[in-house]
């Protein structure tokens, strides 16, 4: 099959699919729901109908979320089953972002339970354990005492090769921040990788997209440990990621060789994101007025805020545009995403009685 008779076959069963996220009134539906057992049974008759009577037997909360996640991963590997090799792989790459989240989900259940000495039986029970994309024995690593085992459990996988450079006396003393960072950075990698074997077309629409993941990342980044954890700017290189309008502009300007680049990145940063610059100015506030965690709170949510309202635009220019490309797999992928979200957030809202008003806005 040539591949414009690929992408005629899969478009127009995305295109389907797309029409009814977008013309769907269960969000709405949810919303207006009088409590979270009303929200729950509106999602009768839907793609996510399973979810109903998972709720009726057990009335957790938790259970949906991990149910979600499942249906997302699945959602992934139905539509890399339609696409072209290439682009199949590219698209199982997108789910190792899933499966990063959910190996972070794991080791930090094993450091509350070998660093901390918490107990995590509760919270173990609502890791997703089955196979993602790679084979990982997730039971071994939330259940080991030693790391040697985390290791073990991840040798056959791309994450080995962060994890082999830690050990529980490093992890000990520095927590996971940086070890998070790094499986950041792997997957970035990977996704560049990808995005390098697709043809012009789909290589262009795909770095054009995930270019703004890594520089909203980045910009985060900056903000998070240039004001808050006052990182040098030889830190601030080795935890940013390298790919990215933001990262090669400080590249090119050899701005981590300076002591302080604030002022320039700020300057960056306006010059192709002027709105976000202004977003970001807003929310700095005094100590008195917000504590670093409230205003970290803030600034990630208006990032996310930001790339959901760059990516519809740039997906409805993508759906008018050339027919048979992988935007329309990425649009997709991206609405049944922020549906999942939305989903989610109004689950929760509803467990803690929140006025519909205030859903609205966190949505």
């Amino acid at each position: 099959m040539s591949r414009v008779s690929e992408y005629a076959f899969i478009n127009a069963r995305l295109r389907a699919k797309i029409g009814e996220i977008n013309s769907s009134s269960l969000i709405e539906r949810m919303i207006k729901a009088p409590n979270l057992v009303e929200a729950v049974s509106q999602l009768k008759d839907t793609k996510y109908s399973a979810l109903v009577p998972l709720y009726s037997k057990n009335g957790d909360i938790e259970a949906l979320e991990l149910a979600l996640l499942s249906l997302e991963i699945e959602e992934h590997r139905s539509i890399a089953a339609s696409l072209g090799e290439k682009e199949s792989a590219f698209v199982y790459v997108l789910l190792e972002k899933v499966e990063a989240d959910n190996l972070k989900s794991a080791i930090r259940l094993w450091y509350s339970n070998v660093v901390r000495h918490h107990q995590i039986n509760s919270r173990a029970s609502y890791l997703y354990q089955k196979k993602i994309v790679h084979d990982i024995d997730y039971q071994r690593i939330i259940n080991t005492t030693g790391y040697d085992n985390v290791l073990e459990a991840l040798k056959d996988t791309p994450y080995y090769s962060v994890f082999s450079s830690y050990d529980i006396n490093r992890i000990a003393d520095e927590g996971l921040f940086r070890l998070e960072i790094d499986l950041d950075h792997l997957y970035f990698s990977r996704l560049f990788s990808a995005i390098d074997t697709l043809s012009g077309e789909d290589r262009k629409i795909s770095y054009s997209l995930y270019s703004v993941d890594v520089d909203l990342k980045n910009i985060l980044l900056f903000i998070r440990y240039s004001s808050y954890h006052h990182l040098v700017s030889s830190s601030l290189e080795a935890v940013m990621i390298p790919y990215g309008y933001v990262y090669e502009e400080i590249e090119k300007k050899r701005l981590f060789d300076k002591e302080n680049f604030t002022e320039d990145m700020r300057n960056i940063v306006r010059r192709k994101y002027p709105l976000l610059m202004d977003d970001i100015m807003s929310v700095r506030k005094n100590d008195d007025d917000m504590t670093n965690r409230d205003e970290n709170a803030r600034h990630i949510l208006m990032m996310e805020n930001f790339l959901g309202n760059t990516r519809k635009k740039e997906f409805s220019r993508i759906l008018l545009g050339k027919p048979f490309s992988i935007g329309i797999t990425l649009a997709y992928l991206f609405l049944y995403k922020d549906e999942d979200r939305m989903i989610r957030s109004i689950l929760s809202s509803k467990f803690y009685n929140v006025e519909q008003s205030r859903i609205r806005e966190a949505l």
